[in-house]
């Protein structure tokens, strides 16, 4: 166990007040240069490991963001999740604050919230991220939960609110342009990998591939779209057990990466080939579509972008609370060798 301030003190044969103002603020005029030297040997002799909130409280600023996400299941094995708080973590070092993660064990989203949010008084401000779990009813308890602290918050990775608050918006999460495209290069017959099936920005996708469809004259089929949930397993299970009863389809729409390059290997075990058989079409710009063979079609959400402008906005509202703005970041279509013309 580190020491105390009393222990520190002691070494230096100073009062424990003159160590708190010294290791609160290095360049206070109130601790001379040599008692300030021997208080930082005397603290790395001991093992002296500084309590960031207690050391807090005196100024009343942690330099702390809080990671709020709306459930108890691991994410961190997600590559999207992690490009999102890569650039929120990013952003926060480069003005020497940090982000933390909180446990919790609910059941709902608003009950993993509330638990994330008693256990993060010392925070300076959140950052809601939110998943393809939480439908919009839950996204906005999640929000009234934070205006409730009273603190600054923005959010990520959540589709656009009818609330004043800082939200920086993926313009491409809920669009089709994937679709779009593989429309245009004539395919007609696309299967549909979504994500999970009750997730907000889902049904939008849903609801944008219905009109669309109907857009160009080309009848529903329902057994087109599938959900992989995000998930190798579930995506290269899916779309092998498709492709032994049709190969009629043409092309393939993931709406992620990963999912793009399950179903790539699934269309592999069949024998048929990509893109003369069937075109694929992912979605993020990861490292599965650039290392897939062949590289994957996709389109590039701006991801990291995204999750430094979150953290931006939460800084710019550390600084001025009356500030609320929204981002929006329009995704790239970067195309590779894993889509042909029909």
């Amino acid at each position: 166990m580190g020491a105390s301030l009393k222990e520190i003190a002691e070494r230096v044969g100073i009062s424990a007040a003159s160590v708190s103002i010294y290791l609160n603020n290095p360049d206070t005029n109130r601790v001379s240069a040599g008692t300030k030297d021997k208080i930082d040997k005397a603290a790395e002799e001991l093992n002296y490991r500084r309590n960031l909130f207690a050391s807090s409280l005196s100024r009343h600023v942690s330099k702390v963001i809080g990671i709020i996400i709306p459930t108890n299941i691991p994410l961190f094995q997600n590559v999207y999740t992690n490009m999102l708080l890569s650039g929120v973590q990013k952003c926060l070092a480069g003005e020497g604050y940090s982000l933390l993660f909180f446990p919790s064990s609910a059941s709902t989203s608003k009950e993993n919230v509330r638990e994330q949010l008693r256990h993060s008084a010392g925070c300076d401000g959140y950052i809601l991220f939110s998943t393809g779990f939480c439908p919009m009813d839950h996204i906005l308890l999640n929000i009234r939960e934070l205006q409730d602290t009273g603190k600054p918050f923005a959010t990520l990775n959540v589709p656009k609110v009818p609330e004043t608050i800082n939200q920086v918006i993926i313009d491409d999460l809920e669009s089709v342009r994937g679709l779009e495209f593989l429309l245009n290069a004539g395919h007609k017959k696309i299967l549909m990998v979504l994500g999970r099936q009750h997730g907000e920005h889902m049904q939008l996708i849903l609801s944008k591939y219905r009109l669309m469809l109907k857009e160009w004259g080309i009848p529903l089929d329902n057994d087109l779209v599938i959900f992989g949930n995000y998930s190798h397993e579930d995506t290269y299970l899916k779309v092998s057990r498709f492709l032994t009863s049709r190969r009629d389809i043409t092309a393939i729409c993931c709406m992620s990466d990963l999912m793009a390059s399950s179903a790539l290997a699934a269309v592999k075990s069949t024998g048929m080939t990509v893109p003369g058989d069937i075109s694929i079409i992912g979605r993020n710009n990861s490292l599965y579509a650039v290392l897939a063979d062949p590289p994957l079609t996709t389109i590039d959400l701006s991801i990291s972008e995204a999750g430094f402008k979150a953290a931006q906005l939460l800084l710019d509202s550390l600084e001025n609370p009356s500030i609320s703005r929204n981002i929006i970041l329009n995704g790239k279509l970067i195309e590779r060798s894993s889509v042909n013309e029909n």
